[in-house]
Order: structure tokens, then sequence, then C-alpha cells
């Protein structure tokens, strides 16, 4: 009987650790171009995979977001976000789904403003159709040490696609990709102190 029932117990760990990705996510940062999709029901995300015993599961709720990147599998590797962090990771292909982008909308789509995390965009109309983008982001390190970041200037989305260059010696250069209630984007690692990044998830 303890034969059989460590026998049992041995199967249903394996069958578990089956179910999780066996190796890393290679998520690579955001694009110019963004996707967008998200989960369809309650299910588990995965980070920090590299072996069977080191993945970290993280609780994905229905309409929570994802950067997807590429598909191996029955696994999606994306940016995952939900309400305790976000990070590159896996989710089963079959619980996310793509979120449809309007190829051009109207312009006050943009207006208003958007956070992730402490950071903010603010963009507002301005004279002869463009849009005025201001931007804050901090980054916190160990012993209070505080990075800060912003850009600020004018431009003008192409189709639900934005690219934004301020003005000055060391360029900072942001691209928006408008997609539903959110948009998603990047940045070229100029626009503030060390680690101080506008890449990510932002919803209005």
């Amino acid at each position: 009987m303890r034969v059989q029932a460590w026998l049992a117990m041995f199967i249903c760990v394996a069958a578990v650790a089956q179910e999780r990705p066996q190796k890393a996510c290679s998520f690579d940062g955001f694009s110019a171009d963004g996707k967008l999709a998200e989960v369809t029901r309650p299910t588990v995300g995965y980070y920090g995979c590299g072996s069977r015993i080191d993945c970290i599961p993280a609780k994905l709720a229905v309409r929570d977001v994802v950067v997807p990147y590429h598909a191996d599998g029955d696994w999606t590797c994306a940016y995952l976000q939900q309400r305790d962090g976000a990070g590159p990771g896996w989710v089963k292909t079959g619980d996310i789904r793509d979120i449809p982008a309007d190829s051009a909308p109207p312009l006050g789509a943009w207006v208003g403003t958007w956070a992730n995390g402490g950071g903010r965009i603010r963009i507002a109309w301005n004279a002869g159709g463009k849009l005025h983008l201001t931007g804050e982001a901090e980054w916190h390190g160990v012993g209070g040490l505080v990075h800060t970041g912003g850009f600020e200037g004018d431009a003008s989305p192409q189709g639900n696609h934005l690219h934004f260059v301020e003005a000055g010696a060391d360029t900072c250069t942001v691209d928006l990709t408008l997609i539903g209630r959110y948009f998603v984007a990047n940045d070229n690692d100029r626009c503030g102190g060390q680690n101080v990044r506008f890449w990510g998830i932002w919803k209005r």
C-alpha cells in the first residue's frame, strides 16, 4: 500500500510538472508595433521558468492583458500583467485571444491621462491636428535611490501608431500602439535616468 501511495503521488507530481513550461520565455522587449491579447478564463501564468522546479505561478483573471511574443506548442511566451506584478512569462495559448485594433481611430481616442504603475503619459489636443504629449516616470532602487525621467512635445499619429521624437541632444523616442482601451509603448532607453522606461501596457 505504501508503494502504491508513493507511486500515485509521483505520477501526480510528474503530471503537474508536465503542465508547466520547461524552458525560459525568451521575451526580449517591446516593439514599435505592439500587439495585445486578453485572458479569456481564469488561468495560471508562469514566470522564471527554466526547469521543472523554478517556475513561479501567478493567477491570471479574465480580461487581464498580455503582450504576446511567440507561441511554443500549447504555451505562449508573453509579457504578463496582473494585479501583483508584471514581467515575461508563459500563458496557455488557448486561454488568451487577440484584442482587435482600430487601424484608423479618431484623434480623440488618444486624449487623456494614461497610467502604468506610477508612470503617467498625458495626451492633449494641440493645434494643427497634432497631439501634445507629456510623460513622467520614476525608478526606485535600494536605499531610497530614485531615478526620474520624462518627455514633452508634439506628435501626429499614423493610424493606431504614434512615433514621438523629443528635440534635444540625447534624443528620447517613444512609440505607442493604440489597441482598444490600452496602448502598448516602447522607448529607446534615453528618456531619463538609469532604468527609467516608458515601455509596457498603459491604460487610460
